[in-house]
């Protein structure tokens, strides 16, 4: 991978800011960590391991004494072992609880503004399921579940802070589409040009499973690790996994297309060492991974539950080194951080135990659209975005179920150039209509300089749309109803093949609802 350098400065110069060094410092070559203001750090008092967790982030980023705020939530186990706990049932506890309490805190500390991220630490509950909910609202047999949910997790809701109470579900034409998505802006500057902009905050979460704990700091072994594989550098340039699924079942296979493949042509690109493996397999054993993403537990070529560790004599997917991140296409990969869990699926604390220092999961089933879009946060991190700005950009909703494990200030340790071919199709940046998707054969067929891969935006009005099933009148449907028409029939229309294999199907039908309350894009021919 290319690392940025400062060019060498002649001896005369160094020695002056030597100097200079040593009027400031007293030292020549002293460093002084950053103050870090623009952080807020919240703890669950009822938990010694959340106040420990909070207390060591804090002396590790040297964040403000000040900048610590302390809830109050009532836990059966303070020593986190009780997956019940990481759950809000009532919008009524949630506003009482933890959304009160830190908006509170913010103004009568004159920190609202001042505040770009909050680092929530385990034993403050993560996943919230208002009592409202309508049951059928959340089975994802209900074919408006994106629509109607209000599941979500509480960072996710903490993100939208100053807004009116209220999580989940995406509205009826998309109304919680994050502003901020596939931003190129450093959160601060974005915030300040669009202030009445939802998106208030960027949230991490600082979690891992809460045994065994460290006798020094009281801090449970693998958040330590999470935290300390944050700012620790590596010795030697790492390696990134990239493990599809081949034999993914139909419309599943945009994960492939859209997900996967994308992030393996892109770090090639970067120039990383990259093992793309397409064969029906489920990778383990890799070494000094700095990236990875997979299907996870579903890939249903795995050694079984845990799916992520020491199975059989083989470690899945292997181990990670620092500043390393890691994400998979899994439901509900951020569920639960305690220690014998149902594995049903695969879980990011798992992860997290083999040194991956951030990870991206979920905390319910946010659909393959709600995902958080890896090669977006592959790209925004690994050409040097702090990790939660990174993640935000990748994250398509908000108030949904997204969440970001590890330190938010996180940056790749070698960050590198963006070429003029960055997604390795061969065909450069500024000509490219799809520019983070391989797209050789650049396939356009409405003309619009948006590849079909990258365009289920039919009608051209700028958003790919769905009219929730509504397919009469033909006036009322949406660009994702359009194509399931076509792929039911079994007719053709071109710009409808999205994958370009001369058939509307399933995969078109998967691909459209990656795209959905998006924009086409992104085209190097419309800058």
């Amino acid at each position: 991978m290319t690392v940025v350098r400062n060019r060498s400065l002649p001896s005369a110069a160094a020695a002056l800011l030597c100097f200079v060094a040593v009027l400031v410092c007293g030292v020549c070559g002293a460093r002084t960590r950053p103050l870090r203001s623009e952080v807020l750090i919240v703890v669950n008092g009822q938990s010694p391991v959340s106040v420990a967790i909070g207390a060591y982030y804090q002396q590790k980023r040297n964040v403000p004494a000040a900048n610590v705020v302390t809830l109050s939530v009532p836990l059966a186990d303070p020593n986190l072992g009780n997956s019940v706990q990481e759950f809000v049932t009532t919008q009524a506890t949630f506003d009482a609880q933890i959304r009160t309490p830190i908006q509170t805190f913010l103004t009568a500390n004159g920190l609202v503004d001042q505040i770009e991220i909050i680092v929530v630490a385990a034993g403050v509950p993560h996943r919230f399921t208002p009592s409202a909910t309508t049951p059928s609202a959340c089975l994802l047999s209900n074919p408006n579940y994106l629509r109607d949910c209000t599941r979500a997790s509480v960072d996710a809701e903490l993100a939208t802070l100053s807004q009116t109470p209220g999580a989940g579900g995406i509205g009826q034409n998309g109304e919680q589409r994050n502003p901020y998505f596939d931003s190129d802006e450093p959160f601060r500057t974005w915030r300040t040009a669009n202030p009445s902009a939802p998106l208030k905050y960027l949230v991490a979460r600082l979690a891992g499973f809460q045994t065994p704990i460290d006798a020094a700091t009281g801090v449970p072994v693998d958040v330590k690790a999470l935290i300390d594989g944050a700012i620790a550098t590596s010795p030697a340039p790492g390696n990134v996994l990239v493990d599809q699924n081949p034999t993914i079942a139909a419309g599943l296979r945009a994960g492939n297309t859209l997900w996967l493949s994308p992030v393996a042509a892109l770090m090639n690109a970067l120039g990383a060492n990259v093992q793309h493996d397409t064969a029906n397999t489920f990778v383990s054993n890799a070494t000094k991974l700095v990236g990875y993403a997979s299907w996870g537990s579903n890939d249903n070529h795995d050694a079984g539950a845990p799916f992520y560790g020491t199975i059989g004599g083989n470690t899945y997917p292997g181990t990670f080194q620092t500043r390393s991140i890691a994400t998979d296409l899994v439901s509900t990969s951020a569920r639960t951080f305690t220690t014998g869990a149902n594995y049903d699926q695969s879980l990011s604390a798992d992860l997290v135990r083999l040194g991956a220092a951030g990870v991206a999961g979920s905390a319910f089933e946010p659909l393959a659209t709600g995902l958080s879009r890896a090669p977006i946060l592959f790209r925004n991190y690994f050409t040097g975005a702090r990790a939660i700005e990174a993640f935000y950009r990748s994250v398509p909703y908000l108030s949904w179920m997204n969440v970001w494990i590890g330190d938010p200030l996180m940056v790749a340790q070698a960050p590198a150039f963006l070429g003029d071919d960055i997604d390795g199709d061969g065909v450069p940046n500024a000509s490219d209509n799809c520019l983070d998707l391989p797209n050789a054969n650049q396939r356009d067929t409405d003309g619009d300089g948006y590849g079909n891969l990258c365009d289920a935006d039919l009608n051209g009005d700028g958003i790919v749309k769905t009219s929730w099933g509504v397919t009469t009148p033909p006036s009322a449907r949406g660009d994702l109803e359009n194509i399931q028409i076509t792929a039911g029939s079994g007719g053709y229309v071109s710009h409808q093949d999205l994958d370009g294999d001369a058939d509307v199907d399933a995969d078109d039908v998967g691909i459209a609802q990656y795209w959905l309350f998006l924009p086409p894009g992104r085209s190097g021919l419309h800058p």
